[in-house]
C-alpha cells in the first residue's frame, strides 16, 4: 500500500510530491512522478517524529539529535490507515522541544554576546577607536550636535549663553581657561562657554566644547571652585571622553541611521545628541578626568583640593556620611571620588593663589547678568 505525500528538504519552501511506503523499520520515501531520479530512502522510525496530527500528520526527521528541517505532511486518515500500527514507534513532539531548546540557547548565546560588545568590546573599542578621529571631524560633529544637545538640557527652550562678547565675564572666563589650558596637552582649540539655565551640571562634547551651567558659577565660593570644574571639563577632551561615549553608547543609533538610510540627517542626529546628553562618565572616566583636574590646577598655582569644596556644598554628605547625592547629571559625585581626589591632591602645598583676581571673580560671577550676546 502507497500514499501520496508532501516533502520538505528543509532547504527550499517548495514541498516535492512523493509517495510513501511501509518499511520494516520506518517510512520508505519514492518520487511520485515517474521521472524523478530520486532514489527510495528510508525514514527510520527511531529518526521521525510527529509534531502533528491534526488536520494533518506533520513528521519531522530528526538525525542524531538535529533537526534540520526536513519533514513530511500526510493526509491523517491515509497515515493512519497505513501506520496504524506503528504508531508508537514514532516519537511525539520532539522536534518542536529540540528546536524550541537550540532557540534558547541561541538565544541565550546572542543575548551574552551583545552583553560582552556593550560592557567590554564597545568600551574597549571606543577608547583605541577615538584617538584616530581626526580632530577636525570631531570638532565638526560638536558643531552638528551642540544646538541639541543645549536644548535637551534647557527643556526645549532657546538657549542662551551668559555674557557679550568681549564683556568683562566671558574676558575673565577666558583668563581661567587659558591659565588652566597652558600646562594642557590639548588635541585641539576649546571653546569654553556659561548656559543661562537652572540645573547643576557641566559637560563637554566632541571637539573640545565645554559648557558650564550658572549654577556652578553661582553657587562657588571660591574661583578655584569653578576652575576646578573646567579643569575637570578639560580632562575629558584630553582623553577624548565624548568621543569614546559617541562611539559606544550612540552605535546602535548609527546602525538604526544606516538601516533607515539616515545617517546625516534629522533623525540621526537627534537621537546621537540625546545620546550624548544623558548618558553618565563611567567611574573610571571620572578618575582620568579628576587626574587631570588635579594636575593642571597644580601647573596652574591654584588649589586642585576646591573642586571637592564645590562638590559638599552642592550635595552634602548623606547621613551614613560615605555617599554623595549625585551632583551633576552626567558626573556622579561620590565619597569614594572625593577620598581620592583628597589623596592624589594632599601633597599639594598650601600656599596657593586664586586662579583669578578679585575683579576677575566678580565679573566672572555676573557673567549671566551682562547684556545678553547671541547663542553660539
Amino acid at each position: 500500500m502507497e500514499i501520496a505525500a508532501r516533502h520538505f528538504d528543509g532547504k527550499i519552501a517548495t514541498p516535492r510530491l512523493v509517495r510513501l511506503r511501509r518499511a520494516p523499520d520506518g517510512i520508505e520515501i519514492l518520487p511520485a512522478a515517474p521521472d524523478d531520479p530520486a532514489p527510495p530512502r528510508v525514514w527510520p522510525f527511531a529518526e521521525a517524529r510527529i509534531d502533528r496530527t491534526a488536520p494533518d500528520v506533520q513528521l519531522h526527521r530528526v538525525e542524531a539529535g538535529e533537526d534540520h528541517g526536513e519533514r513530511l505532511v500526510v493526509p491523517a486518515a491515509a497515515f493512519r490507515a497505513l501506520f496504524g500500527t506503528d504508531m508508537t514507534r514514532f516519537g511525539r513532539g520532539r522536534a518542536g522541544e529540540i528546536s524550541l531548546r537550540r532557540l534558547a540557547l541561541w538565544s541565550g548565546a546572542a543575548i551574552a554576546s551583545f552583553l560582552f560588545l556593550f560592557f567590554v568590546g564597545l568600551p574597549v573599542f571606543a577608547r583605541h577607536a577615538a584617538p584616530l578621529v581626526p580632530w577636525r571631524w570631531e570638532a565638526a560633529i560638536g558643531l552638528q550636535v551642540e544646538r541639541q544637545v543645549l536644548d535637551f538640557f534647557t527643556d526645549g527652550k532657546a538657549p542662551r549663553l551668559c555674557g557679550r562678547p568681549g564683556g568683562p565675564g566671558r574676558a575673565a572666563l577666558e583668563r581661567m581657561a587659558g591659565r588652566l589650558m597652558a600646562g594642557a596637552e590639548l588635541p585641539g582649540p576649546l571653546h569654553v562657554a556659561v548656559l543661562d539655565t537652572a540645573m547643576t551640571n557641566a559637560f563637554a562634547l566632541p571637539g573640545g566644547r565645554i559648557f558650564l551651567f550658572r549654577p556652578i558659577i553661582e553657587k562657588a565660593g571660591h574661583p578655584d571652585e569653578v576652575a576646578g570644574v573646567l579643569a575637570h571639563e578639560i580632562g575629558h577632551v584630553i582623553h577624548r571622553d565624548a568621543m569614546r561615549g559617541l562611539i559606544s553608547d550612540a552605535t546602535l543609533s548609527v546602525l538604526v541611521g544606516l538601516v533607515i538610510g539616515d545617517i546625516t540627517g534629522g533623525s540621526t542626529l537627534a537621537i546621537l545628541s540625546k545620546a550624548l546628553a544623558g548618558s553618565a562618565y563611567s567611574r573610571e572616566n571620572e578618575s582620568e578626568a579628576d587626574r587631570v583636574s588635579i594636575a593642571l590646577m597644580r601647573a596652574a598655582g591654584a588649589d586642585p583640593r576646591a573642586i571637592n569644596r564645590f562638590f559638599r556644598r552642592i550635595a552634602p554628605l548623606d547621613g551614613d556620611g560615605r555617599s554623595l547625592l549625585d551632583a551633576f547629571r552626567s558626573h556622579p559625585v561620590t565619597g569614594e571620588r572625593i577620598s581620592a581626589v583628597e589623596a592624589l591632591a594632599g601633597a599639594v602645598p598650601a600656599a596657593t593663589r586664586p586662579i583669578l583676581d578679585a575683579a576677575d571673580w566678580a565679573a566672572l560671577k555676573a557673567i549671566c547678568a551682562e547684556d545678553r550676546g547671541g547663542s553660539g
